[in-house]
Order: C-alpha cells, then sequence, then structure tokens
C-alpha cells in the first residue's frame, strides 16, 4: 500500500474511532441510575481489588461508596472525556493533511468547543433521566479531560514534526 492510501485508511480509522467513542459518552448518559452503577461496577470493582491487594482492607463498607463514585468520575467523566480529546487532536491533525497544523487554530478552538459542548449536553440529557444529576462539576472534570487528552497529543504531534522538520 503506498504511502496515500496508508495515510488515508488511518485518517478514517481514527475518524470513526473518534465518532465512536464520542457516541459511547452520549449513550451513556442516557442510562438510568442503576443501569449507569451497573455499567462502571466492573471497573470499580477491579480497582477495588488492586487498592486492597497493595493495601489490605483500604476500601471497605465505610468508604466503598465514595470510592466507587470517585472511580465513576475518573474513569466514566475524566477518562472517557481523555481518550475523545486525544482522539480529536489527532483527527483534526490527519483531517488537516498539512504540516503547518499549529496554524489551524480555528480548527483547535471549534474542537476544544465540542469538547466543551459535548460535557454540557452529557450533563443536560443526565438532567432528565431517572435518578442521574447533570452537575457543573462533573462538566469541568469532563473537559479537563477532553484538554489533557487533546493537549498530550498536540504536543507529541508537535515534538514529532519539530524533529523531522530539522
Amino acid at each position: 500500500m503506498n504511502k496515500t492510501k496508508t495515510y488515508l485508511v488511518w485518517t478514517i480509522i481514527v475518524s470513526l474511532l473518534t465518532i465512536a467513542i464520542n457516541v459511547f459518552i452520549i449513550v451513556h448518559s442516557c442510562l438510568n441510575a442503576s443501569e449507569s452503577t451497573n455499567a462502571s461496577k466492573g471497573i470499580v470493582d477491579i480497582s477495588e481489588n488492586i487498592i486492597n491487594t497493595i493495601s489490605p482492607g483500604t476500601i471497605n463498607a465505610s468508604n466503598y461508596d465514595s470510592f466507587a463514585t470517585f472511580i465513576r468520575k475518573l474513569f466514566g467523566h475524566f477518562g472517557l472525556f481523555f481518550i475523545s480529546g486525544a482522539l480529536t487532536s489527532l483527527d483534526i491533525y490527519l483531517l488537516c493533511n498539512s504540516k503547518k497544523w499549529s496554524k489551524y487554530w480555528l480548527l483547535i478552538t471549534i474542537s476544544l468547543s465540542f469538547g466543551l459542548l459535548l460535557g454540557i449536553i452529557t450533563e443536560t440529557i443526565q438532567l432528565t433521566v431517572p435518578g442521574r444529576s447533570g452537575e457543573f462539576t462533573d462538566v469541568l472534570i469532563d473537559f479537563g479531560g477532553y484538554v489533557l487528552g487533546f493537549s498530550i497529543v498536540l504536543l507529541i504531534l508537535f515534538v514529532i514534526i519539530r524533529k523531522r522538520s530539522k
């Protein structure tokens, strides 16, 4: 496969992954409280087991609910939005199809606006879902994850481009 076709394939793959993670985020924001808890129970249990293996008794009946909430926010909000931001920045780079991607401030601004809007939309959806609540702090956690993922990928791309241009 030549370089152009390989580039096109990677662009399509990253674009599809970007769409998939954002759809996943929106769909999960529509789950009611018990469905959402069940969906995140596996990651909470794995995290609890790891922590209690390292330091037995750290997570117990008295702090389990707080721990579960923290893990849901860490992985379900910050983590998923981190992945969304990382994939979105890579997608922008590939779609711009230029080594001068840094000149596309409008696209970067639109992408960051998208990340903030996605957080606002998912929390607004949760206002209408039984047992869920949309919270401003969750929007901040979501956007923080998005910005960090976005920034790390842009930094890596910047370093790679600088090395190649020298």
